[in-house]
């Protein structure tokens, strides 16, 4: 046990030191938490953009940083409802951290952090069990924090959908418009003009010859280059009499 919180201890000054940068991204600022069949700790997912996505235990002081700013933990219970907890940033707990960040070593900062997850973390499993056994006495009419939840979650799951249909067809969508459809035909009318005139400038005796013309790697030309078509034209493509 002892080596133990020696790993988290020194897995969290790591993550102190920005190692565990990938943890600390600005949507990483949810957990997704069951309760253990021991009943003591919670079993935590980041909750991401891209989905969950496991918490390590050298996390701890990634999230309690975050945290102190602002965060939410989702909480499944053991009754199975889910219920959302804001960890409250001007709790004394937070206050003290940081007068501890300030004079502390960096050891007895990451300790501190450590100790205050697991307060967290027994003040979640503790309020889970209390809301658990309102929701089991509660007859006729329920009331629940995770009914609300449940009930956006439905809301939204329409709204949601759609957003997936047009991000996975976002752009057939945009390439299908009558407006769309006529740029990129005079788009195309005009790259073969330009390759024409191009094509012309390079073949030699022609009386462009000497205006030289550079494409980039991908193939394309940079029509800054073409600024100076119209006098050297007139300059150099005069009939001889």
């Amino acid at each position: 046990m002892k080596s133990y919180i020696n790993l988290l201890l020194v897995s969290g000054l790591l993550a102190s030191f920005g190692l565990n940068a990938h943890a600390a991204e600005s949507s990483m600022t949810e957990l997704y938490c069951s309760i253990r069949d021991s009943g003591i700790n919670l079993n935590c997912q980041w909750v991401t953009k891209d989905g969950k996505k496991a918490m390590q235990p050298d996390e701890l002081a990634v999230f309690i940083d975050q945290a102190g700013i602002s965060a939410y933990v989702t909480v499944k219970s053991k009754a199975g409802y889910e219920r959302a907890f804001l960890i409250d940033a001007n709790a004394e707990q937070f206050k003290k951290l940081n007068e501890v960040k300030r004079s502390a070593a960096l050891s007895e900062v990451s300790r501190y952090k450590n100790d205050l997850f697991v307060e967290i973390e027994k003040k979640l499993i503790k309020l889970s069990d209390e809301l658990d056994s309102q929701a089991a006495s509660a007859t006729l009419v329920k009331y629940d924090s995770s009914i609300a939840l449940d009930k956006y979650r439905r809301e939204s799951h329409t709204i949601s959908s759609e957003l997936d249909g047009y991000r996975k067809n976002r752009e057939k969508v945009c390439s299908s418009t009558p407006a769309f459809e006529q740029i990129s035909r005079a788009n195309s009318g005009l790259q073969k003009s330009l390759s024409g005139i191009l094509y012309a400038f390079q073949t030699p005796g022609s009386c462009m010859d000497e205006f030289k013309v550079f494409k980039d790697k991908d193939g394309t030309v940079d029509l800054r280059q073409l600024d100076g078509v119209p006098e050297k034209f007139l300059e150099k493509c005069k009939k001889t009499k």
